[in-house]
Formats: C-alpha cells, sequence, structure tokens
C-alpha cells in the first residue's frame, strides 16, 4: 500500500476555517415569495387575456420566473 500523499500547498484547507464560509442562503421572507407570485400571476394572465403578441409576453413570464 503506497502512503498517503499531502495536497499541493495552495488548494490545502485554511487553518483556523472551518466550515462554509458563504453561508447558507437566506430563506425568502413571505412577503417576498408574495410579491413573486403576485408578479408571475400578473404576467400570465397578462399572456393569456391580451392574445396580441403572446410570445413575447410568455417569453417575459420566462425571464421573470428566471430571476430569482
Amino acid at each position: 500500500m503506497t502512503p498517503r500523499i499531502l495536497p499541493p500547498v495552495k488548494n490545502r484547507f485554511v487553518k483556523g476555517r472551518s466550515g462554509n464560509p458563504l453561508g447558507r442562503p437566506k430563506k425568502l421572507r413571505e412577503e417576498e415569495l408574495l410579491q413573486a407570485a403576485i408578479k408571475f400571476f400578473d404576467e400570465l394572465a397578462k399572456a393569456y387575456y391580451f392574445k396580441g403578441n403572446s410570445a413575447h409576453k410568455i417569453n417575459r413570464i420566462r425571464k421573470v420566473l428566471n430571476e430569482k
């Protein structure tokens, strides 16, 4: 069995620093979730009820969904 080789110095863990430095992502508050849902349903209603250029509006809905 071969001996364990240490990783290069640049790839080693920094001493005295533990865990994930960025931490856990913050939870969305109920107000933020509500605002996102209102924005989504508003865009969805516009796309379905004003059928003028619905392809453009559906792309706007996708854009709203991909914001967060």
